[in-house]
């Protein structure tokens, strides 16, 4: 009778402790799912961004966007960011994903594309799977395959950096250029 006793005892003791681990498991699971939840949510949202003197120097606007304070980002769908020069909208880059950091770094992923929104720009649009914005510095940076519009032509290459205020593009690989008859 005592052993059947200690037997019961035994596997009531192991019961609770197993439940113990499997109930303080559950908990750790939970806390890591709330770690990784954003701080808040906005859609359709929009942040203006003024210069020292007060006028309008960018603008992104965003489907979604989620916030992650500990972890020091922002996170956007589907964004649209406008630069102003000189109080006039100069370009426009749109992705279906990005991330901002603290830093002023903004990158673009998923069919990325740059659109200029001057009518005397040699360059009209670029192309690339994702690239790197510094926005303290208007610089653009990507390693991935770049197609750039512009009247009359398109080149096709791989990598390039672009300085947005002074409207230059360097191509770090260069892979063809397709020449058009726009005339026609």
């Amino acid at each position: 009778m005592i052993k059947q006793f200690l037997w019961w005892l035994l596997v009531a003791v192991g019961a609770a402790v197993m439940f113990s681990l499997l109930m303080q498991q559950q908990e750790t699971q939970l806390q890591q799912a709330q770690d990784n939840q954003p701080d808040f949510i906005a859609t359709n949202m929009t942040r203006f961004v003024y210069d020292q003197e007060g006028h309008l120097s960018d603008l992104i606007r965003a489907q979604r966007m989620e916030h992650f304070d500990r972890f020091g980002f922002i996170q956007f769908e589907f964004p649209i960011y406008t630069l102003y020069q000189q109080k006039a909208a100069m370009w426009q880059v749109t992705s279906e994903q990005a991330v901002l950091y603290p830093d002023d770094k903004l990158i673009l992923e998923r069919r990325v594309e740059l659109r200029s929104m001057s009518q005397d720009s040699l360059f009209t649009r670029i192309e690339m799977p994702a690239v790197e914005l510094l926005l303290a510095d208007n610089l653009l940076q990507s390693t991935e395959q770049v197609r750039i519009f512009g009247h009359g032509f398109q080149i096709t290459g791989q990598g390039m950096v672009a300085d947005l205020n002074q409207q230059q593009i360097e191509l770090k690989q260069h892979t063809k250029t397709v020449y058009y008859n726009e005339d026609n």
